[in-house]
């Protein structure tokens, strides 16, 4: 926990919020501060500044759980958190441990605009994970800010239904962007390109779709396509989706 994320209700008139629960043990075992400390703290959706702990109960035969009182020093607050990166991602929904792990990755790295989509070769069980529940992401959400010292949450979106995404929101959501979608077969653009044809890629806004394991199928390429997207080649090797990701950042962020 490189940030304590703190939201605003839980702050009273004067400033102080108690914590309870996993950020709480965090800072007593973890952190193990005084009383006076002050420890980095962010308000989600806000700015990042210092907090001052003014009260510790660690967990104990008495204390059940651990609880850290802190008091926020708005003198401290600037809006500091890193730049978000300019590209939105629209993915295949992956097996839902896999989806879990991405949004930690993306959170981390900064993407602020994830869609989550189905495919033909995307099994209908995975829709009906509790591991994608609102609260399990947003927990995953909160665990990758609080790494990245971010206090900006992303929207994150599941789209069940193929065709009428594609055709009817895509592409208001694309409009403006550079519009690609990762294709390992006769390729319009590579990533292995030259290096002034990859900065070409950096120019501007960009959406990059991102298929299930085994690739979209024809007809989806083609759809994608007439909604604006041209396909990205990226080299011989094939991946899996959770290496795509990362590769796609790492080389067009």
């Amino acid at each position: 926990m490189n940030l304590i994320l703190l939201n605003k209700k839980e702050f009273d008139s004067n400033g102080i919020a108690t914590l309870v629960g996993r950020r709480a043990q965090h800072i007593c075992e973890v952190i193990k501060p005084a009383i006076g400390d002050r420890l980095k703290a962010g308000i989600i959706d806000g700015d990042i500044g210092e907090a001052e702990v003014i009260a510790i109960e660690p967990s104990d035969k008495a204390n059940e759980q651990a609880s850290v009182t802190l008091r926020i020093d708005s003198s401290t607050l600037s809006n500091s958190s890193p730049l978000a990166i300019d590209i939105s991602l629209v993915i295949a929904l992956p097996r839902p441990k896999v989806a879990r792990r991405i949004i930690g990755l993306c959170t981390e790295c900064g993407v602020k605009d994830i869609h989550f989509i189905n495919s033909y070769r995307v099994e209908k069980s995975f829709w009906q994970s509790p591991l994608l529940s609102d609260d399990k992401v947003h927990q995953q959400v909160l665990l990758s800010l609080e790494q990245s010292k971010d206090t900006q949450l992303p929207r994150i979106h599941f789209h069940k239904r193929f065709k009428p995404f594609v055709e009817d929101q895509l592409p208001q959501i694309a409009k403006g962007k550079q519009a690609l979608v990762a294709h390992p077969y006769n390729a319009k653009i590579n990533i292995d390109s030259r290096a002034d044809e990859l900065a070409d890629l950096k120019t501007q806004p960009r959406i990059i779709a991102v298929g299930p394991e085994g690739g979209f199928i024809p007809y989806e390429i083609e759809l994608l396509q007439q909604a604006g997207f041209d396909t990205l080649g990226l080299g011989p090797r094939i991946y899996r989706v959770e290496t795509v990701i990362p590769l796609l950042l790492g080389k067009l962020a």
